[in-house]
């Protein structure tokens, strides 16, 4: 696995200190190699993530004091869109759960935190980020949505939409083509800035367009034609090895 990056956000520098500490040493232990930023008010995390700031994982206090943990987590869902982030809510207190629910944090720590605790849910975090996507899930209002990515025939850009088209019918969200590239398995690929495509429903192929099984005829646009080509041609072979095609 690449550099993990993690973050933490506490007014209380004290904790953040020992919490960092910790992390330090318990990923050492685990053998993973780490980058840990730490911040101290829920504005000053919000202007670097604004500015491209990007987390695995999140350790968050929810009693920060002017724009407090559960704002910034709304923010990381809601405004940035940003689903793959793993937030790790950390409070004095244990009254939060229903507020928390929107924001789907992977787990929530009540200070004081055993280093045990941490070590579990930094274990927890790197296998669900390293385990192959089976899923892919994509929020419409307060729901969220599951559907296997094999029932993904590709999916479309259109003005702040995104259109997920499966074997068994179309449906839509806002969400950017860029982020939802970034955490699908290698069949899937890029061939256009309004297209991801699922190289298993690709049924004929040129250098300039592929038909998928749906009879639909998308564009592969010149910057993404070598690589479509290539990662075709990959999958072709392997399915003629296997006794697919």
């Amino acid at each position: 696995m690449t550099m993990y990056r993690i973050g933490i956000c506490d007014d209380d520098k004290i904790f953040c200190a020992v919490l960092e500490e910790q992390v330090y040493k318990l990923s050492k232990e685990i053998g993973i190699k780490t980058e840990i930023e730490v911040w101290y008010s829920g504005e000053s995390i919000q202007t670097d993530l604004k500015k491209g700031t990007e987390l695995d994982l999140l350790f968050l206090d929810i009693e920060l004091v002017q724009k407090n943990g559960i704002a910034v987590g709304k923010y990381i869902r809601d405004e940035m869109e940003d689903m793959q982030t793993h937030i790790v809510y950390i409070s004095s207190k244990e009254s939060y759960a229903m507020q928390l629910f929107k924001v789907q944090p992977l787990d929530f720590l009540v200070k004081p935190v055993p280093a045990e605790q941490i070590r579990e849910v930094l274990v927890r975090s790197i296998k669900q980020k390293s385990s192959p996507q089976t899923w892919f899930e994509y929020q419409k209002g307060n729901s969220l949505f599951r559907v296997p990515v094999r029932d993904i025939a590709y999916f479309m850009s259109m003005d702040k939409k995104i259109i997920i088209v499966k074997k068994d019918g179309e449906d839509e969200f806002y969400g950017k083509l860029k982020s939802i590239a970034e955490n699908l398995p290698a069949d899937f690929l890029m061939i256009h800035q309004s297209y991801i495509i699922n190289r298993a429903y690709v049924s004929e192929y040129s250098y300039e367009t592929v038909k998928m099984v749906n009879g639909e005829n998308l564009n592969i646009s010149k910057p993404y034609r070598k690589e479509t080509r290539n990662k075709i041609r990959q999958f072709q072979k392997a399915n003629m090895s296997d006794g697919i095609l």
